[in-house]
């Protein structure tokens, strides 16, 4: 009994199969077609990603350099900031020494002699000075600290309104003859760099 189909030759030499009909052909494996599936899915995603990732490439090595140019001025800032305490710390040493053998007070009542103050009461302002840029001088550097700690563009714009605010200090203590060109010029590169910054982290 033949459960197989039969090939048969014809007398022009071409090849007949021949197949009974109680025949039915093997089921065909479905793994083959699932693991062709899965090979061609995983060979699509396998391009979906390679192609995001040259899409992605440029955005990366933007975001690298900017990364990059923020460490570095960052950096900048910082030092900046310790030049800029030492120095006040220098002149507030300077402010005190001056106030105790009396110089400050002679030259700032010399300078407002019209007004005839006693050197009780100017020797009180200009202690009420000093003691508004030590406290001033906490909060400004307060301030510089967050934003370098926390790397946000609020916090930096926040250190560059109070160098706004440390720059109109600064020339308002030309009336009591106590400006500093060096610690009025390194506050106003901080404000620049506070900007710089507030414009790369954000």
């Amino acid at each position: 009994e033949l459960r197989g189909p039969i090939f048969l030759e014809n007398p022009d030499g071409t090849i007949t199969e021949g197949v009974p009909s109680d025949h039915r052909p093997p089921a065909k494996p479905r793994n083959g077609r699932r693991s062709s599936r899965g090979y061609g899915a995983a060979d699509d995603s396998d391009g979906g990603a390679s192609s995001g990732a040259l899409s992605d490439s440029p955005a990366v090595a933007m975001q690298q350099e900017i990364d990059f140019m923020y460490i570095r001025h960052e950096r900048i800032l910082a030092l900046l900031l310790i030049t800029q305490g030492c120095l006040e710390i220098l002149y507030a040493c300077v402010f005190v020494t001056r106030m105790r053998d009396g110089s400050s007070v002679m030259e700032f009542t010399a300078m407002y002699i019209n007004l005839r103050l006693s050197p009780h009461v100017a020797a009180a302002i200009l202690w009420s000075i000093l003691a508004f840029q030590v406290a001033f001088g906490v909060i400004y550097y307060a301030v510089a600290v967050v934003a370098m700690w926390t790397k946000r563009p609020r916090h930096y714009r926040s250190l560059a309104n109070i160098s706004i605010v440390s720059i109109l200090v600064l020339i308002l203590l030309a009336y009591v003859d106590k400006f500093n060109l060096i610690i009025f010029f390194l506050h106003l590169l901080s404000y620049l760099y506070a900007r710089f910054l507030q414009g790369l982290t954000a």
